[in-house]
């Protein structure tokens, strides 16, 4: 069963179905039945109702806030974690789309380098470049004033309910937002040209850095899994190149920020993942100059030891430097839904 807090929501078919694009050019690739499986695993794009959608699990959880550091294989407490955001070049912030305690706790991150007066820029995945163009060079005196703005290109992003606290706190820093994400008919030429629609500078950097063959293998089999196994090879192509497209494309939303003291990435825990994700796409200086990934996990039931989450990433060691758990989301198992879909149809 597919984990929706693993995959934080980062499959490009959904963005492509749900974002408003040409239904009709988009069923030649992706089947119907197939879309509705896939849309299921991505929160941020959920249709559930506020409510649902904030409803919080295991918060008695033994785990539930504690954050591990990974490489020392200990927990710390938020004072020790705060004294490594601020020692940081670069910060990434990996959530599940949907879950409120991780934006809380990415806002409280990032206020921590505003009190030690670091300057930053924040990149967020859920601003695409096209909205980047309608917010910048423009001041921001609230969320709200965000949010209008950003709501001139139409989303599925639900700025109000979950992302309005971090902003608020980015504005109030005064911290420059750039978005890190490719717009909509950018990511539905990728998936149905494949490498020929690549920007000059996403395929240099993919070309440059080649994933391993067993973090393909990985990739790939999290892709699968993650859509029921009910997904063909070219589908199953297509995604694996927007994940390591939209991955480059966030590193690129960092570069060439020099004038700042830490450049920071809101996105999908498994976007931030260090073996595969964006930072395996930074230049080796910047992987080696304090870059610190934190990564919010859910809980499961009945796991309360670290070890056994690292299955859930498919590897033998949690990809992140540190691990902050958190209750889970109440929501639908995604597998359930299509299976219950396709009776429905029958």
């Amino acid at each position: 069963m597919p984990d929706a807090g693993a995959s934080g929501g980062n499959f490009a078919v959904c963005y492509g179905v749900l974002m408003g694009v040409n239904m009709k050019r988009f069923l030649l690739i992706i089947p119907s039945v197939l879309i509705l499986a896939a849309c299921s695993l991505s929160p941020e794009l959920s249709q559930k109702k506020p409510d649902t959608a904030s409803k919080m699990l295991l918060t008695d959880h033994p785990l539930a806030g504690k954050i591990w550091d990974v490489n020392a294989a200990t927990f710390i407490n938020k004072q020790q974690l705060a004294e490594r955001i601020v020692n940081s070049n670069h910060l990434m912030l990996g959530e599940t789309h949907d879950n409120r305690i991780h934006h809380q706790n990415q806002a409280w991150a990032i206020n921590v380098l505003n009190d030690h007066q670091r300057s930053a820029i924040v990149a967020f995945e859920m601003i695409s470049q096209q909205q980047g163009e309608v917010i910048a060079d423009r001041k921001y005196d609230s969320s709200e004033s965000l949010i209008a703005g950003l709501d001139h290109i139409k989303t599925n992003w639900k700025y109000q309910q979950f992302y309005a606290g971090i902003f608020d706190v980015v504005i109030k820093a005064d911290y420059t937002i750039l978005p890190a994400n490719f717009d909509r008919q950018t990511i539905m030429l990728i998936i149905r040209e494949g490498e020929n629609e690549l920007s000059p500078e996403v395929k240099t950097m993919l070309d440059d850095n080649a994933l391993p063959a067993d973090q393909v293998a990985a990739s790939r089999k999290e892709i699968e899994g993650s859509h029921c196994g009910m997904i063909n090879e070219k589908m199953t192509e297509s995604m694996m190149l927007m994940q390591r497209a939209k991955d480059a494309q966030m590193a690129l939303a960092l570069a060439g920020q020099d004038d700042v003291d830490t450049r920071v990435l809101v996105a999908g825990s498994g976007h931030v993942r260090k073996d595969r994700g964006v930072p395996f796409y930074l230049s080796p200086q910047d992987q080696e100059n304090n870059l610190l990934v934190i990564g919010w996990v859910e809980v499961q039931e009945d796991v309360a030891d670290v070890e056994p989450y690292a299955a859930q990433w498919g590897t033998d060691k949690l990809p992140f430097d540190y691990v902050w758990f958190t209750p889970r989301v109440d929501r639908p198992d995604p597998c359930e839904q299509f299976r219950q879909h396709m009776k429905s149809k029958k």
